[in-house]
């Protein structure tokens, strides 16, 4: 072979080479294009983990209606002060429940923090306790509050006798009306008694009462100004002594 035939059979491999080299370069770049096409989405999904509306919702963590029930005072105006012995200012009060007061036209329903009570109203109610007939006592309520306020139900009247017994009052038959009050206005409600002079019956003799306003927990301790005493009806169906919703006759 002469050495031009050698020269140019050199060069045709040294370029068959260098195409060679070339295609082999670009595989490999295709092939790690298609490896990072692949890997993308991996890697997004793992960006993308963020907290879903389900559990943002149970992070908050707020009351549920029925607990916010349980911390609303009960409609029937217990006395609930634990450990109190007056506590059950009307724990056997007969009846319908309390309604709630409208609003319409108040400052919202009226509190005991915001009132005080004392015996009598406009009408009198003082009690003749010698006599041996159904009396009639008076406790008026007043608002001491800054802003109107609404009243409407059956108070708790539990009426603590001399000996340490209790006696929780039931509730006559008479229909519950609302009444707003302005600041430093009262209103009122009665409690029918049988008052009893006779030495062989089974009686109260009243030292302290517990008044507790309608559909409130808190309550009022008022000294029982009449003397005398009650027939002790506090196991009666139908006693003859009972309270009357404010507001009422």
């Amino acid at each position: 072979m002469s050495r031009h035939t050698a020269l140019r059979h050199g060069r045709k491999a040294a370029v068959a080479a260098t195409l060679l080299a070339a295609a082999l370069s670009l595989t490999a770049c295709n092939d790690g294009k298609a490896d990072a096409s692949k890997a993308a989405p991996a890697a997004a999904a793992s960006d993308t983990s963020q907290p879903s509306a389900a559990d943002a919702k149970a992070d908050t963590s707020q009351p549920s209606a029925a607990d916010a029930k349980a911390d609303t005072p009960a409609v029937d105006g217990k006395a609930d002060n634990a450990g109190s012995s007056d506590s059950k200012a009307s724990g056997k009060q007969a009846g319908r429940p309390n309604a709630a007061p409208s609003a319409a036209g108040s400052g919202g329903r009226c509190t005991t923090a915001h009132m005080t009570a004392g015996w009598g109203s406009d009408g009198g109610g003082v009690p003749d306790m010698k006599s041996d007939q159904q009396q009639t006592a008076a406790v008026w309520l007043k608002n001491t509050g800054s802003t109107s306020c609404t009243i409407q139900g059956f108070p708790g009247f539990q009426i603590k006798g001399n000996d340490g017994s209790t006696w929780d009052l039931s509730r006559s038959n008479q229909a519950a009306t609302a009444r707003t009050l302005k600041p430093g206005e009262h209103t009122s409600f009665t409690i029918r008694l049988l008052a009893t002079t006779s030495s062989s019956d089974r009686k109260v003799e009243p030292g302290i009462v517990t008044i507790t306003p309608p559909n409130e927990k808190q309550h009022f301790q008022l000294k029982w100004p009449y003397g005398g005493a009650i027939l002790d009806q506090s196991a009666a169906t139908h006693p003859g002594t009972f309270v009357n919703p404010v507001n009422g006759s």
